[in-house]
């Protein structure tokens, strides 16, 4: 599984046989590095819709709010490095049993076996890419989702707002000292009056 809030590194073998040639194999190697998946916002989509007319964006806000979460997506990228190749004395199945075995043997878990037609290598190396991140993304919306990262600003920097004041609430009960603060905070967020009953209590 691709990683959520880093870079993921999975190390390929890429079997071929080479045409023309029986029992050679073409073996490429290296990492692919998947980054840390992008949010792309709704308000990224909205910047797609172009020529519809200048009394358009209203409806653009209002579209972008109502399918919210049909809009909701990454944006993946992926990195091909260390790369090298060789040919082997060998069939295709001799050396993808080979390299499976020593993969077994070490519990290797990031790391891929792929055989592919030689001509076609790379793209069997981005499909690959692709649907590890296609098998990831359930996930990784769900872990962002999570920390409210698909949120708007405005509403991340509410939520951050409630969280300092209930954290000065904690603080509060142990410590008298910090209603001045909190009492400045509650004013200063515009929340007073939703805190008024609970932040009175404590006189």
């Amino acid at each position: 599984m691709l990683a959520t809030f880093g870079a993921t590194r999975i190390d390929y073998h890429l079997i071929s046989p080479v045409e023309d040639l029986e029992r050679r194999t073409r073996l490429r190697e290296g990492t692919v590095v998947s980054r840390r998946p992008k949010i792309l916002t709704p308000e990224a989509f909205a910047e797609r819709f172009e020529g519809f007319g200048e009394d358009a964006r209203p409806f653009m806000r209002w579209l972008t709010g109502a399918y919210r979460d049909l809009l909701r997506s990454l944006e993946y990228n992926f990195k091909n490095q260390g790369f090298t190749t060789r040919v082997l004395s060998d069939s295709p199945a001799d050396v993808a049993q080979r390299i499976a075995s020593e993969l077994d043997s070490r519990e290797e878990r990031a790391s891929a076996l792929i055989l592919c037609p030689d001509g076609a290598w790379s793209l069997a190396l981005m499909k690959f890419s692709l649907d590890e991140a296609a098998r990831s993304f359930a996930t990784h919306v769900s872990d962002l989702e999570r920390r409210g990262l698909f949120k708007e600003p405005a509403e991340r920097e509410q939520d951050r707002r409630r969280r300092e004041l209930e954290a000065l609430f904690s603080a509060a009960a142990a410590d008298r000292d910090v209603l001045a603060t909190l009492g400045r905070k509650l004013h200063e967020y515009g929340l007073f009056a939703e805190y008024e009953d609970r932040y009175l209590r404590f006189f």
